[in-house]
């Protein structure tokens, strides 16, 4: 607990009410903080033990000011008897890309990959890798429209990264490696957009993107320097329910 209150007075947290719209805002510390991406896919019969292992990240007090997790289910699989409706060819993409960096040793499922470094200490139970002291600060506010972001290391090679995520999602597969089972998963990217801004402002439309039985949902934010896809700082947090499904 005592943990748990540190990281809250060292975050900035808060829902507000101004102009008559709830606000959220979030901002990582200037250490590193680390982005956790699982390449994974509703075909692959190995993929669900990586899946329950990332699920239970959820409920770690350290989620958000010290790792934002996401699931990005890859369409490779889908040709083998079960199309993964969360699957994008955009997030395959991404995994074939890190292998081109030579950040990964080869392209698979599941695949974990931590601030653009292929990391297999999950089913070990390893520690995450420290960040770096000194990756700035990224913050976010959102409202029901639009997110305006600040890093506070500007430049121009400096990307956004910003990712809907979509929680308690539980989907019954019918053909192919799971057929029979039902899947729950966490922290699925419903969308990834990229922005450019050499000044360290972005101002951007709040993703839409609605997953129908999805009980919660979030926000991922984290730059990149380019040509390199690998994340050098992040943030994120829980956005409201009706933001994405119209009700507010």
């Amino acid at each position: 607990m005592r943990r748990y209150l540190v990281c809250l007075c060292l975050i900035i947290i808060f829902s507000s009410i101004a102009n008559g719209k709830e606000e959220v805002s979030f901002s990582s510390k200037e250490r590193q903080t680390g982005v956790l991406e699982l390449f994974t896919s509703q075909g692959c019969s190995s993929c669900p033990p990586a899946e329950r292992w990332l699920n239970a990240l959820k409920d770690q007090p350290q989620l958000w000011s010290e790792i934002v997790p996401i699931a990005f289910h890859v369409d490779y699989w889908d040709k083998l008897g079960w199309p993964d409706i969360y699957a994008n060819k955009a997030y395959s993409a991404r995994q074939y890309r890190y292998r081109q960096q030579n950040n990964i040793r080869s392209v698979y499922t599941p695949g974990l990959v931590y601030n653009g470094k292929e990391w297999r200490g999950w089913s070990r139970g390893n520690k995450f890798p420290a960040g770096a002291r000194d990756a700035g600060v990224l913050s976010f506010n959102a409202n029901q429209k639009n997110i305006n972001v600040s890093y506070s290391r500007p430049a121009a090679n400096v990307v956004l990264n910003v990712a809907l995520l979509g929680f308690g999602i539980d989907s019954e597969i019918g053909r192919g490696e799971n057929s029979g089972k039902t899947l729950r998963q966490e922290f699925v990217a419903l969308s990834h957009r990229q922005y450019a801004a050499s000044n360290g402002s972005w101002s951007i439309p709040l993703p839409r993107e609605r997953a129908t039985d999805a009980s919660e949902y979030a926000i991922a934010i984290w730059v990149s320097r380019t040509p390199s896809i690998s994340p050098v700082q992040a943030t994120g947090y829980w956005i409201p329910n009706e933001w994405i499904d119209g009700s507010g």
